[in-house]
């Protein structure tokens, strides 16, 4: 079981990621919502997921789960998991973390213990599918600082304006 503590310099506490429990599915509804970016169908949609996970029999190409804690709190999530009919690829389907500690640690600690549970599941690629508007401008940083590359982007995908932005990056 994966459970690690990060720092990053300059931040004022260190922050423990480890896998979710399903005891956590409020909490991380309510990261979603207060995260100023998702809406009510972006948490619906997590909902599901979460559900999916803990009431279906475990499977290897399930989601898998990660909380971000700072202080006994929770204050982010990452869910993760293989890409069916791929030579392991695996998606990050979403990643979140509550605006007061954004550019703390949070995001990347996520970043970094998604990347090291895919490395251990035998990964050998990552993809992020992600939206061009300028709200997720900071998803799309803390993705290139983990050395994620922008290899496509769709026109308008998400709706007029609002393209598709896919990342890549081999593990």
């Amino acid at each position: 079981m994966m459970h690690a503590s990060y720092a990053r310099a300059g931040a004022p506490a260190q922050v423990e990621v480890r896998p979710s429990r399903f005891d956590e599915r409020r909490a991380i509804g309510d990261i979603l919502m207060r995260s100023e970016i998702f809406g009510r169908a972006d948490a619906e949609c997590v909902d599901a997921m979460f559900l999916e996970t803990w009431q279906s029999p475990p499977r290897e190409d399930h989601y898998r789960w990660l909380s971000c804690w700072r202080d006994g709190r929770m204050i982010g999530f990452a869910c993760y998991g293989p890409e069916s009919l791929t030579d392991r690829t695996w998606d990050l389907f979403w990643i979140c973390v509550v605006p007061e500690a954004r550019g703390k640690g949070a995001g990347r600690a996520l970043m970094v213990a998604v990347e090291s549970q895919v490395r251990q599941a035998g990964g050998r690629l990552m993809v992020i599918y992600t939206s061009s508007t300028p709200k997720y401008a900071p998803a799309r940083r803390l993705y290139e600082r983990a050395g994620f590359v922008c290899v496509a982007v769709v026109p308008d995908y998400y709706a007029e304006g609002d393209d598709l932005n896919i990342y890549w990056k081999r593990l």
